[in-house]
């Protein structure tokens, strides 16, 4: 059966669209492979900076094993993220030059890089022309080199470093969880926090499982930014989970708020407008949580289908 084409929602290329009417899945040259219900609707793409900013995200999504589901609340998150920085955007280039035109013994024309639609939404590039000067940022520092100004070659510095940064792949499927860490709240993270967001696909992670040297402020704000997504339980008001919470805001994460029900009265006034997800018991959080990353995050690659 032949596949039926439409033009992508993002990015307006044709693409493959899948035969459920409602939850609608799309693969796309460009903006890779993604799904959105249609009962919830969708949010028109307005300018190119969300065309950008919604493409290079669905991207990185699908580098993680998943296949978003978009409602209109993630398109509006995700309008408003800062694109990354052109190093971070440099080594994404590198990245993908690696991939798929990594040759040290052959040469590639830079149309053939820059025109690619996977690489113009990887490196968050809204033409060709945002992408050929990343090319020139990587010519700079050595990894790639001109060959008579019409195509290039990828050197063994940038073979190794982009080697070297595979290895390194960010801690994707995780799900960071900022909350308090008092004797009362040990069944809820053992009970509920920890099912829940393994339920959900994903691999939960609390600050003190892990050994370091050096300040935590940093170590938290490392991992915070390896997550996929970050739960925030306010549940005994503590300063750190605030700080915590807006950093990854910043970042441009989905952060979960959570509130153990007796507790919800001293929430902070900013936050109270939050669709907080309350609980009781452990068993109302794990299965309160799972559900709710499933709706806003997606299932993740850990996830086992019923």
């Amino acid at each position: 059966m032949n596949s039926e084409t439409a033009p992508c929602p993002i990015c307006t290329s044709p693409a493959k669209i899948g035969p459920d009417w409602a939850i609608r899945s799309f693969s796309c040259l460009r903006c890779g492979e993604y799904e959105y219900d249609s009962t919830t609707g969708w949010q028109e793409i307005k300018t190119t900076g969300e065309m950008v900013r919604l493409s290079g995200w669905v991207r990185d999504q699908n580098a993680a094993g998943v296949i978003p589901r978009i409602t209109p609340e993630i398109s509006k998150r995700v309008s408003l993220m800062p694109v990354p920085r052109y190093r971070e955007r440099a080594t994404r280039a590198l990245n993908i030059v690696a991939r798929k035109f990594g040759n040290l013994d052959g040469v590639t024309a830079y149309g053939q890089a820059i025109g690619d639609p996977e690489f113009q939404a990887v490196t968050y590039s809204a033409n060709s022309g945002e992408a050929q000067s990343l090319l020139h940022i990587l010519i700079a520092d050595g990894s790639i080199t001109d060959v008579q100004k019409l195509a290039f070659r990828l050197t063994a510095r940038g073979m190794l470093a982009a080697e070297e940064m595979a290895y390194a792949k960010p801690a994707s499927t995780q799900g960071f969880v900022a909350m308090s860490f008092a004797d009362d709240l040990n069944d809820a993270w053992t009970n509920g926090f920890d099912p829940g967001i393994r339920s959900a696909g994903y691999v939960p992670f609390r600050i003190d499982a892990k050994d370091y040297v050096g300040g935590i402020s940093d170590e938290i704000m490392s991992e915070i930014r390896r997550s996929r997504f970050v739960v925030a339980d306010y549940t005994g008001q503590v300063n750190g989970v605030y700080f915590e919470a807006g950093f990854a805001l910043g970042l441009g994460l989905i952060v979960i708020p959570t509130c153990r029900r007796n507790d919800v009265g001293k929430l902070h006034f900013d936050i109270k407008h939050l669709n907080t997800l309350l609980w009781a018991s452990p068993k109302e959080l794990a299965d309160g949580l799972a559900k709710r990353i499933r709706a806003v995050v997606g299932g993740g690659p850990h996830l086992v289908q019923p």
